[in-house]
């Protein structure tokens, strides 16, 4: 523990009060006032809470990428006055820690009162949201048809005969042989909540009532070729012609929710925003972290639950659904974020040997997950293979032909803040996951944020000066790097020379953009002057190992699936890239860095929110809902962490284009 500045003899306390004199504390009871600037916002808390445990308490939004770990130094305020006690300043300089600011992550309230200043944390607004899953990049082929149209739930208007003297039926009773008319000899479960609404229900509307089911296969060892169904909604009327499902898909990074009109599959809304985990952690290892005190893991699951039940609400309006009316969901995303959004202990997942709690999610009610719908809607989950390759990857490829009975071997590559890849055909399906870092997202670069207004996101380099031209998200002044810009960048000064294989800047060459400090250089982006900010956007040959190490990461693991199965990616018919990045991702600049090969063109197929668009055809289609459970089955997840072999492919991968730059050239396919 570092403890910085000691103005007491009794206890080690960083002062900043020296122009503010120390409240007087009324009584001894009284805990110690926090104020947030410039939100006016003020919180009592007990002395020894952490400042970004304050600020969580308070509502007051502070990034803390690293989970709180103390790596990053995203999470500092100024200390405008009053005393704390900071156990470490992390990676903030002696120029900094002398103006007062301190990481709130490793700094505490003592017993006084404390005024801070958050900093605008950039990025946080204003994101580069497609308003479409990518349904039209996706083949027509694979998209469910109106004969496969059998959604999670189903509605049926049922008359049921009116009660009359001395039958012995019960409400339940008519209502259950009135749907056995209908359906056959099917079981009908009826759970309590519904049977409480059922005597008004049938009494308000003289018996003609509509019933929501959803469709269960008999247990295996139930030997009757049946179904049941389980009625999870009665309506006094006919209301079958108001039946709306959601597909949702939980990103480390976004968040999206898409509102489907049941009775024709027709997409009615799309909706997206930031995870407002993000500022727990940029990545799911820092989630995890942040994840081990049962409150924070609260913390976590209640804000996931708060953007998801945002934005339905904000998809719910474009067609004035109520929430009683959306019947079901479907929701896909990573094996953490799952854990997370069910408040499970995500800890073991990322220790050996790696066993997250579950992978196949039984079927909730959205009341038990906290899902802003009819409270006895089924919520599917969908199905995870391993501890890092989660159900965002199965529905993800039912957006390509690696579902398809074809015996053309496809490469799926979901890039993000997580890389999960697939590589198949009809034999076989194999899949595994590689931690490229937050730096495709824009975290881990000092000057990086989210692709959002501001956001450079494509870079030209003059081969002469070297001075940089950036086009911005939004076509404002840049605010800092997002990166697809990072990739253009660093392809840029690659091409023209100014960086060699191992990222290093030319130390020799004279250009304005370039300032060396000893053995490091860095490069100007933009000029204090130009930038929305007042300061020069400066990438430094730290930010560009992020880059390398993240492009080498998922580079590696294309590699060595391929290797298992005694191929190389010129055998590859298809190459797909799903995932927010993907879609805006620059194909010959990510392949001269190396983080793609250097195929034809017309290989490479980028199919957007794949997650979201899988979840969506298992909402509205049975086939589709059982061809992803089959091939979840089919899947051999590959542990990278467990596999000498990776850390050669990852090595070899640690160059500019890579250590065998004769796969990169254009001229190398023909």
């Amino acid at each position: 523990m570092r403890e910085i500045l000691v103005p007491s003899e009794a206890r080690d306390l960083t002062d900043f009060s020296s122009h503010t004199p120390r409240n007087n504390r009324r009584n001894l009871e009284d805990m110690p006032r926090i104020t947030f600037q410039p939100s006016g916002i003020v919180i009592d808390v007990a002395a020894n809470t952490t400042l970004l445990d304050a600020a969580r308490l308070a509502g007051v939004e502070i990034d803390a990428p690293c989970g709180g770990k103390g790596t990053c130094g995203n999470c500092a305020v100024r200390i405008v006055s009053g005393q704390v006690l900071c156990e470490s300043p992390g990676v903030l300089t002696e120029a900094e820690i002398a103006r007062g600011f301190v990481p709130t992550c490793h700094t505490s309230m003592q017993d006084s009162d404390v005024v801070v200043e958050v900093p605008d944390q950039a990025g946080r607004f204003g994101g580069q949201f497609s308003d479409d899953d990518g349904t039209d990049l996706i083949d027509a082929a694979l998209l469910p048809s109106s004969d496969d149209c059998r959604p999670l739930t189903e509605k049926m208007n049922i008359s049921v005969p009116p009660p009359q003297m001395g039958d012995g039926l019960s409400d339940l009773d008519r209502l259950t042989r009135a749907m056995k008319q209908q359906l056959g000899k099917e079981d009908i479960i009826v759970p309590l909540a519904v049977i409480r609404s059922l005597a008004d229900a049938l009494r308000a509307a003289s018996g003609d009532i509509t019933v929501t089911l959803i469709a269960e296969t008999a247990s295996a060892s139930d030997s009757r070729d049946i179904r049941r169904y389980k009625i999870t909604a009665i309506e006094a009327k006919n209301g079958t012609g108001r039946h709306y499902g959601i597909a949702v898909d939980v990103g480390t990074t976004t968040v999206a929710v898409q509102l489907i009109d049941l009775s024709d599959m027709k997409v009615i809304s799309t909706c997206t925003d930031y995870n407002s985990q993000l500022a727990c952690g940029l990545d799911v290892i820092s989630r995890i972290d942040y994840a081990r005190r049962s409150d924070r893991r609260e913390e976590l699951r209640t804000r996931v639950l708060r953007t998801i039940n945002r934005l339905i609400e904000q998809s719910a309006h474009h067609d004035q659904a109520g929430h009683s009316e959306i019947a079901c969901a479907v929701v896909s995303g990573n094996t953490t974020m799952i854990h997370l959004l069910l408040g499970l202990n995500p800890e073991y997942i990322r220790l050996a040997p790696y066993t997250p709690t579950v992978l196949d999610v039984p079927c909730f009610i959205a009341s038990e997950v906290g899902i802003a719908i009819n409270p006895s809607a089924p919520v599917m989950i969908s199905p995870a293979v391993g501890s890092y390759v989660g159900g965002d990857i199965t529905a993800g490829i039912l957006c390509t032909n690696l579902c398809l009975d074809s015996d053309e071997v496809c490469l799926f590559m979901d890039v993000g803040t997580n890389g999960e890849v697939v590589i198949g055909n009809r034999d076989f399906l194999l899949t595994c996951a590689c931690s490229a870092g937050p730096a495709f997202e824009g975290g881990g670069i000092k000057c990086g944020m989210r692709a959002a207004h501001g956001a450079i996101e494509k870079v030209e380099v003059d081969p002469g000066t070297g001075l940089a031209t950036c086009r911005t998200i939004g076509q404002v002044r840049p605010r800092g790097v997002c990166g697809s810009g990072m990739i253009s960048l660093l392809a840029q000064l690659l091409e023209k020379g100014w960086i060699d294989a191992a990222g290093k800047l030319k130390h020799s060459a004279p250009s304005e953009a370039i300032q060396i400090n000893g053995r490091q250089a860095a490069y100007t982006l933009v000029f204090a002057k130009e930038s929305a900010t007042g300061r020069s956007i400066v990438i430094d040959e730290h930010d560009i190992e992020n880059i390398i190490r993240a492009k080498a990461a998922l580079y590696a693991a294309c590699a060595l699936m391929l290797k298992q199965v005694d191929m190389e990616f010129d055998n590859l018919g298809k190459v797909y890239i799903a995932g927010g990045f993907g879609r805006f991702l620059d194909l010959d600049a990510a392949t001269a860095i190396g983080l793609l090969p250097n195929l034809p063109r017309e290989r490479f197929h980028f199919i957007g929110n794949a997650s979201l668009a899988g979840s969506r055809m298992a909402l509205v289609s049975e086939k589709h809902r059982e061809r992803q459970r089959r091939h979840a089955r089919r899947m051999t997840y590959l542990e990278l962490t467990t596999d000498p072999s990776y850390m050669n492919e990852y090595t070899a991968a640690l160059f500019l284009p890579h250590t065998n730059p004769e796969h990169f050239r254009r001229n190398h396919i023909k």
